[in-house]
């Protein structure tokens, strides 16, 4: 069965698309090209972007991003990857627990993160060889294998290269791939549901929906509205057989979701949002703490007035340069009864599910990129993208000349990058002040007998103790706390007070 999106025209001479060509092509497999008469070897070339892109998302992770989950998200993910590494699921909190809440971490009489354990359980693999900062790098790679293999399957090797490359270099992408953000994991997930989902677009087998719900199902122990929306998408298949076999398979893991939250937070209808709710009240007040999904959301102008920046933001600072209109053109490039219709219709279903579900969020500023919520788009995106580069770059070509149009290319792929530098830039200085206080009590040589009172505009974001708080202790107590209280509290341990600015001041109160 031919599989291409578009017409053989625009393919270069001497490629086809898989199930055109017999089994004995130049680069040794049934789907790559034919005749290569520049010699191309498409696959090498492909495997070496994703290890050179693998690579770079590692050196931002080490260097840019210094291995350190700058936001509350990242910490209590990697939190809950250590609990994971020593083969538990919470640890008991110790005394004062109201003098040591942080951001995202349920803190009662045990101690866990809020989020699913889909992704700490990955950073856990890490964490056990002292490297959970290499998982995202690592995530990110497999994904991008994954994406390749299946455009190279559904496209041809020349479009599969686009595709590629259009994701690898989004700026989202790349800034998810070295931080420990869930959003790399739960991509991760749902590129091999994608790849499922293609495969039965072209060749409809059970298996691939058993696949297909399998992925899904750790993506919900992931990400649980990401894969929900996904599977919601689905339905643009316009196949019952197809939903109800893919459901069906998601709910094993849908039931291990639901043990987790018995066993974590002692009833399978409470999840980590619902427990962590109290403490986030008392942190930032009832309006900070509101639900972050409700239909309340479409009716405030200042929400849907953040909306639409957020996806002004996606689409100009968070995607490959110009891939949003480049999408557009393959979109419309795919004629009815092109093998890939069915694809290209659940790509874009993938797409618009994702942004209507946004318009009924809370979309204020966070310490993250606030487009993350689309991450799950970009694969869809790049798509669409692969399908339309070519019919894009001839279109330009004729307008300003081939050797223009190559440039504006090259171009682009820069100011992808030069995009993330921007937010980089900014970035870096705040995880500075950030991990300041840590690096300051670390040359200071303070043990596990020092108290340190943070004092700062948000202690909470700084009283980072780990699971079992046998370092040093960081406490997010209230302004009003005394260091007598505080010494009363921890006898016989010596007191420190820390001041928020850059570099911080730690000054010791109480020998």
């Amino acid at each position: 069965m031919q599989r291409s999106s578009g017409t053989a025209s625009d393919n270069e001479p001497g490629e086809h698309p898989r199930g055109a060509v017999r089994g004995g092509d130049r680069d040794g497999s049934a789907g790559g090209e034919g005749e290569q008469p520049r010699g191309i070897n498409r696959a090498g070339l492909a495997l070496t972007i994703i290890a050179v892109l693998g690579v770079a998302y590692a050196l931002l992770a080490r260097y840019a991003l210094d291995r350190f989950p700058y936001s509350g998200d990242e910490y209590s993910l990697a939190l809950q990857g250590e609990l994971f590494a020593r083969g538990e699921l919470r640890s008991p909190a110790p005394p004062h627990a109201e003098w040591l809440r942080v951001d995202h971490v349920v803190i009662d009489r045990w101690v866990r993160s809020k989020y699913p354990p889909g992704s700490p359980a990955l950073l856990a693999i890490g964490e056990r060889y002292g490297a959970a900062w290499l998982v995202g790098p690592l995530e990110a790679v497999i994904t991008l294998l994954v994406v390749w293999l299946t455009f190279r399957r559904v496209l041809g090797p020349r479009r599969a290269l686009v595709g590629l490359v259009a994701l690898g270099i989004a700026p989202m992408f790349m800034f998810e791939a070295a931080s420990f953000y869930s959003h790399t994991a739960a991509n991760l997930w749902l590129s091999f549901a994608f790849a499922a989902i293609a495969a039965w677009t072209g060749r409809p087998r059970d298996r691939h929906l058993v696949l297909a719900g399998l992925a899904i199902g750790c993506a919900f122990l992931t990400r649980p509205i990401d894969a929900v929306l996904f599977g919601v998408a689905m339905l643009a298949l316009r196949s019952p057989r197809a939903v109800v076999i893919t459901a069906v398979s998601a709910l094993p893991l849908v039931a291990v979701s639901f043990w987790y939250q018995g066993a974590v937070f002692d009833s399978i209808f409470t999840d980590g949002y619902h427990a962590y709710e109290p403490t986030f009240r008392a942190l930032y007040g009832a309006d900070t703490a509101a639900n972050p999904m409700s239909f309340a959301h479409l009716f405030s102008a200042e929400q849907q007035y953040n909306h639409l920046d957020l996806f002004r933001s996606f689409i100009v600072e968070w995607t490959a340069t110009g891939a949003a209109i480049v999408a557009l053109v393959g979109g419309y490039a795919i004629k009815r009864g092109d093998p890939v219709r069915a694809l290209r219709t659940f790509a874009i279903a993938v797409i618009v599910v994702f942004s209507i579900a946004l318009l009924w969020t809370i979309c204020d500023v966070d310490d993250g990129p606030r487009p993350r919520y689309l991450s799950i788009a970009l694969i869809p995106l790049a798509l669409l993208t692969a399908v339309g580069f070519h019919p894009a770059c001839r279109a330009v070509a004729s307008w300003i000349g081939p050797r223009l149009a190559k440039l504006a290319v090259v171009i682009a792929v820069l100011f992808s990058l030069a995009q993330l530098a921007s937010f980089l830039r900014d970035r870096i200085p705040k995880i500075w002040v950030r991990e300041g206080l840590y690096q300051v009590a670390a040359a200071r040589g303070l043990g596990a007998d020092a108290v340190v009172i943070v004092r700062a505009k948000y202690p909470s974001r700084y009283a980072r103790n780990g699971p079992w708080f046998d370092r040093v202790l960081y406490l997010s107590a209230p302004p009003e706390t005394t260091v007598a209280e505080v010494a009363a509290a921890y006898p016989g341990r010596a007191i420190w007070e820390a001041h928020e600015g850059d570099p911080w001041t730690l000054v010791q109160v109480r020998p």
